[in-house]
């Protein structure tokens, strides 16, 4: 076969190839011509019209064919505003990993008026696709297993916590059905511990619930209080096995009902809905899924899984690995997509980095208190006891709790009552209390009359080994905490 490419492995002769796809496709008695064409250095996209009575599904049909006989790596067809195009390339295109593109200059300039970034992936012609959830509001995620729908979550969240301190968005991750979210178990966004038993999850929707409604009191009567409030993003992975094998109707019930609400009127409240789902039927999701605007397909294992998220056939026939069509109201038809990748290893680095800085900047105030039921020190109305009947685990969260509020320390060079219930939402009681307990870890000095604390340590090798062992046991390295120190501002 005459080669397609010039004398440069990199470089397309878009002509030649144009002449040869026409060919290619008569061969397979597939009318068409193509009418326009664009190239690059290393790929080439042509606009393409359909001759006689040659319907668009004859031509999909048969892209694999032309794909194989040609000897293309990349060959793909995609439609913007009803016109059919084909993008090829003589070579894989390599897209970067969540990591690379977070240093990008495109990135910085795509999310300078975004409130909640999500960087959904590369297009079919390599452009890179930028959301703002806020703007969605609400997203739906589903995929067969190896489809890519558990990275495409991790991804979404890595998005809004690399970007957005936690004063500016907290999470609330459930994760009954498996354990891809517990990845981020102890990043400073979260408002609670992943929740991976479904009667908690039903405690903390109810709240949430409640939560919507005294936002939305909030808007009418004080906006400017409502303003300073920051955006609730709630994810739940495997929507469907909350309810598997719940025989409590008032339970389902009482879950359903909540979620509803939230993607009823969660908008208006500044919170949002994520629901990813393996297999969603409109039985097994039981919401209403009209008032999610937002969907991602995956490769999906049936036909009817596709009709489910995208009102639509299609996604079946997906290649899997984090090829996916995006529907959302940005866009006037479905957008295929390649999502954005992140290996285990760099979603724990960018994790970790979050940790160990998030503290130093701000803290998310807006908790769901799991070891005391009782909001009056917590400044809102989602404190909620969902270890009634476990003392070990409230003694585990509270060493949780002030292991956070050590590492905060740690960046300051003096602290306060004020200061502690400014950062976390506490109450005076209660923040007095958790400064007692840094005083006897060493952390900060003896009260002198009404003027701040100093913190102590100056340095790492400063800080008690008692200290440095807790901390360890609660997730943070003796880097983290000594960039915690060196990291501290000045005065």
């Amino acid at each position: 076969m005459e080669s397609l490419f010039e004398s440069s492995p990199t470089t397309l002769n878009a002509a030649k190839l144009a002449e040869k796809i026409e060919n290619a496709f008569k061969r397979y008695k597939v009318n068409m011509e193509i009418t326009h064409r664009w190239s690059a250095s290393d790929r080439a996209i042509f606009e393409v019209k359909l001759k006689g009575e040659t319907r668009e599904t004859q031509l999909l049909a048969r892209l694999s064919d032309v794909q194989l006989r040609l000897k293309l790596p990349l060959f793909q067809s995609f439609k913007q505003d009803y016109t059919i195009y084909i993008v090829a390339s003589n070579r894989e295109i390599v897209y970067d990993h969540l990591p690379q593109i977070f240093g990008s200059p495109q990135y910085r300039d795509a999310c300078k008026k975004m409130l909640l970034p999500y960087v959904v992936g590369f297009d079919a012609v390599g452009r890179l696709i930028i959301v703002d959830l806020s703007k969605l509001p609400h997203l739906l995620v589903a995929g067969a297993t190896n489809s890519g729908k558990t990275v495409g979550v991790q991804v979404l969240i890595t998005s809004i916590i690399y970007r957005k301190r936690p004063s500016c968005v907290n999470l609330i991750l459930i994760d009954v059905g498996a354990s891809d979210l517990l990845p981020f178990e102890g990043v400073p966004h979260l408002s609670c511990p992943v929740i991976r038993d479904r009667n908690k999850a039903s405690r903390v929707l109810e709240k949430l619930r409640n939560e919507m409604e005294r936002r939305i009191t909030i808007q009418s009567s004080d906006n400017e209080t409502f303003k300073k409030l920051p955006r609730l993003v709630l994810v739940i992975d495997e929507f469907p096995a909350l309810f598997v094998g719940v025989e409590d109707k008032r339970l389902v019930k009482l879950m359903t009902d909540a979620v509803s609400a939230l993607l009823q009127r969660g908008r208006h409240a500044k919170m949002h809905v994520v629901l990813a789902a393996q297999n969603p039927t409109m039985q097994n999701m039981k919401v209403d899924l009209g008032n999610i605007t937002g969907r991602i397909a995956f490769k999906c294992a049936k036909r009817n899984f596709s009709e489910t998220i995208l009102d639509e056939r299609g996604a079946e026939n997906l290649l899997g690995k984090g090829d996916m069509y995006f529907k959302s109201p940005e866009f006037s038809e479905l957008k295929r997509i390649q999502g954005t990748y992140i290996t285990s290893s760099e979603l724990n680095r960018v994790i970790q980095s979050i940790k160990a800085s998030s503290f130093r900047l701000s803290i998310g105030k807006y908790r769901i208190n799991l070891s005391d039921n009782s909001s009056r020190d917590m400044g809102n109305d989602l404190a909620v006891d969902l270890n009634a009947n476990s003392h070990h685990s409230k003694q585990d969260v509270d060493g949780r709790m002030f292991a956070q509020i050590m590492i905060w320390a740690l960046g300051q060079n003096e602290i306060s009552c004020n200061a502690v219930m400014k950062a976390f939402g506490y109450g005076w009681n209660r923040a007095s209390h958790f400064i007692e307990r840094l005083c006897e870890a060493g952390i900060v000095g003896e009260l002198d009359a009404k003027l701040p604390r100093k913190v102590i340590p100056q340095t790492m090798a400063e800080v008690s080994e008692k200290a440095k062992d807790f901390l360890q046991n609660c997730g943070y390295t003796e880097d983290m905490v000594a960039e915690t120190i060196r990291n501290r501002e000045s005065c």
